[in-house]
């Protein structure tokens, strides 16, 4: 079982790797330059932090704190990476959310700045959730046009939905036991690795070549 954890802790890390460096390549050749830059912005922090997080782990050196990083900067980014696709009443929501949960979370950490140090489940439910519904609005409004970044969509739609209950579930089966918490972060490795290959996919079906106008 650690043979295969360690495999996909090492399959996830190269697979940010590459991830961010396809997409940054065709950076100034895509047509949708804000939608494309704030994904390829959100692929550089998530490696940024992952880097981070698996240099700390490698040392045995607290890396928890880190968590709030990657959950807020995801709901933030995917938050404009989703308003730039959506029409202006939808554009609204996005920014109503925005400020609403940044405020919230804010001041919950002025008032217990312990849980710096602590995993937040709430926080985990208030910055993935929202993303959550974000892409199924997407794949609604994909009925009556067609859309790009489908795949990432579908990624974003499968990956946050099961990782959400695993982060909340697992936080407290951790607790319970060393065996079935072990276990359930596992999962959330393999479904990691599945959502960031098909952010591969996305770029491999629509990115991989300059096309021409």
């Amino acid at each position: 079982m650690n043979i295969i954890n360690s495999f996909f802790e090492y399959s996830v890390i190269a697979l940010i790797v590459i991830n961010t460096f396809v997409y940054i390549l065709r950076l100034k050749e895509n047509k949708n330059k804000k939608t494309y830059k704030l994904f390829c912005l959100y692929l550089f922090c998530a490696l940024i932090i992952n880097i981070c997080v698996f240099t700390l782990a490698a040392f045995k050196e607290r890396n928890l704190f880190l968590s709030h990083y990657y959950f807020i900067l995801q709901f933030v980014i995917l938050s404009l990476f989703y308003r730039s696709l959506f029409t202006k009443p939808q554009k609204r929501l996005v920014d109503i959310l925005l400020v609403l949960i940044i405020t919230i979370l804010g001041f919950q950490f002025a008032i217990l700045p312990e849980l710096y140090f602590k995993f937040n489940t709430t926080e985990v439910f208030m910055t993935s959730s929202p993303i959550i519904v974000y892409s199924v609005i997407h794949l609604y409004n994909s009925l009556s046009k067609p859309s790009k970044y489908m795949y990432i969509n579908i990624g974003v739609l499968v990956y946050l939905t099961i990782s959400t209950l695993i982060f909340i579930l697992g936080d407290y089966l951790s607790e319970v036991s060393y065996e079935a918490g072990k276990n359930i972060w596992f999962i959330n490795k393999v479904m990691y690795a599945s959502y960031l290959i098909l952010i591969f996919i996305e770029w491999w079906k629509n990115f991989k070549t300059i096309k021409n106008k």
